[in-house]
């Protein structure tokens, strides 16, 4: 069935989960920030805006849209931090301001809210600069006003939305050089299109839908000696109470005292971002004119030589066994330093790990092995390198998904037994064609059945698609949650979408996402989050 209208529960529950993943994603993108300092963090300035625009949000769910909306974009204006923050801030006012006079909106009208959502961040900015956040939102914008008039499904609409914000995302690079250097995209436009995602997330009628793997960069590269802090290096914000002027009039007074000028708000409530050189100039000015609260100050010089300038060698690093290119991309992308494929028809040796463990950076190295038969080899490493190598006992690459996230962005060494309880949450199968015949634990196979291992249980089933949906009950899909697939083998997307739609239709309580992971022999790895 498809869904038509947007009220204010369902907008509240959008918030949530588009905060949901601006908080599972924020190391990532905090290491995507480039510009041109580290400006507090995108990921957590981001997160902790959202999450004060759901606050105020959650407080009216059950009223008509305008009024939520209206108390999501108050939220995100006082507990905006940052400048990407700052932006998200005045596109849920813009939202609001659109659908002020509506208790529900179609397609064309969330097309038209996010137009003028993006119209409203752009007038808040002295100097807007492609490349960045409003690129990417305003790129989805317009794709959301180009299907609308004919797509009237917020799914589909939706996501084809998300879709043409992750094109404008890859193409950030090339409009902006600092971007280009570090080998990454925008960091503001990445934690939108997370927010996105939420959408996908929140709509129950749809339960299969795939989404794009956080875009993560090395660590290491991510600043650059060239960036530099000019005069302008306090990163200054702050909220006038009881202003006496409009945000039009403090801008004017305030933008020859620095850069990155972000004014927002009206009378009497106003937010106020800026890199300055003198914030007690800055803050007497605004003063004048109200009372200012929520006062803040940080010096960018001394952020920026503290990741850069006197950078010290990362403590911590990870290299993981990766079973296929897909799952070599997911595991980059999550925070591994270094990658060690698996041959084929083999497993890797003592000196591929050894060569992997060394190609890190880190003086700890996490060493995820992802295979019971590669365990004994992972445990022989430590004895060889000059590094400390902490081996990870992942059974699975499903597993060493779980570590990266849990592992993301760590910058003191975490021990071993502190990830037990990540690891005994995996709840992981193997879906495969047999090679031969086998007898195991009172199942048989036929070589080329299909089948899945669950833990020590071997499942058989007629169809593959049997054989999924039963693996996947194994794994207690009944009981709801995520179920993501990674295809390999012989699988294409269009096979994993098949069987993704199945499995929602089989589990009703669950969303079903599917990446490519490329493994040779096993058709899909599943896992099951609750």
């Amino acid at each position: 069935m498809a869904v038509t209208q947007l009220d204010g529960r369902a907008f509240e529950r959008f918030v949530a989960a588009g905060t949901y993943f601006l908080r599972k994603y924020r190391g990532v993108l905090n290491d995507l920030n480039v510009f041109p300092v580290p400006d507090g963090d995108t990921g957590s300035n981001m997160f902790l805006t959202a999450k004060a625009a759901l606050r105020e949000a959650h407080e009216v769910r059950d009223q008509p849209l305008s009024v939520v909306a209206a108390s999501a974009a108050n939220g995100s204006l006082l507990g905006a931090r940052g400048n990407s923050g700052v932006i998200l801030s005045q596109m849920l006012r813009g939202f609001a301001h659109s659908v002020r006079h509506r208790d529900t909106i179609d397609t064309f009208q969330l097309s038209l809210a996010m137009r003028e959502a993006v119209g409203a961040a752009r007038a808040a900015l002295t100097k807007p600069v492609e490349g960045t956040i409003l690129s990417v939102a305003n790129a989805a914008a317009d794709e959301a006003y180009r299907l609308a008039v004919r797509e009237p499904d917020f799914y589909r609409l939706t996501d084809a939305v998300l879709r043409a914000a992750n094109d404008a995302l890859d193409r950030t690079p090339e409009q902006l050089p600092a971007l280009k250097e570090a080998g990454v995209v925008d960091s503001g436009g990445a934690g939108f299109c997370y927010f996105l995602e939420g959408a996908l997330r929140f709509i129950p009628e749809q339960s299969a839908r795939t989404t794009a793997f956080p875009r993560r960069p090395v660590r290491s590269s991510v600043f650059t000696r060239q960036q530099v802090v000019g005069d302008n290096h306090w990163c200054t914000e702050f909220v006038l109470e009881d202003a006496m002027v409009d945000a039009f009039g403090l801008r004017d007074e305030l933008e020859r005292h620095g850069d990155s000028l972000l004014v927002i708000g009206a009378a009497p409530t106003i937010k106020v971002h800026i890199h300055c050189a003198e914030p007690e100039t800055v803050k007497s000015i605004a003063a004048r004119h109200g009372t200012v609260t929520r006062w803040k100050r940080e010096d960018m010089a001394e952020q920026h030589n503290l990741l850069v300038v006197d950078a010290p060698a990362r403590a911590v690093g990870i290299a993981a066994v990766v079973p296929g290119a897909g799952f070599d991309r997911i595991a980059r992308e999550l925070g591994a330093d270094v990658t060690i494929p698996v041959p084929n028809g083999a497993n890797p040796s003592v000196r591929d790990l050894l060569v992997g463990v060394n190609a890190s950076l880190a003086s700890t190295v996490y060493l995820l092995p992802n295979d019971p038969n590669v365990a004994l080899a992972a445990r022989e490493v430590g004895a060889l390198s000059d590094k400390r190598v902490v081996v990870v006992p992942t059974a699975d690459p499903i597993a060493g998904l779980a570590v990266l996230l849990q592992l993301s962005g760590a910058e003191e060494v975490i021990e071993l037994n502190a990830l037990a309880p990540v690891l005994g949450n995996v709840r992981s199968a193997s879906v495969f064609f047999a090679g031969k015949d086998a007898s195991i634990g009172g199942v048989a196979v036929q070589k080329g059945a299909p089948s899945a291992s669950v833990g020590k249980r071997l499942l058989t089933a007629p169809t593959l698609t049997d054989v999924i949906g039963d693996a996947a009950a194994a794994l207690g899909a009944e009981d709801g949650g995520l179920v993501t697939l990674y295809y390999g083998g012989t699988q294409k997307e269009r096979d994993a979408q098949k069987y993704a739609a199945v499995l929602g239709e089989r589990f009703a309580d669950v969303d079903v996402e599917y990446y490519y992971g490329g493994q040779p022999s096993v058709e899909y790895w599943i896992s099951v989050e609750h």
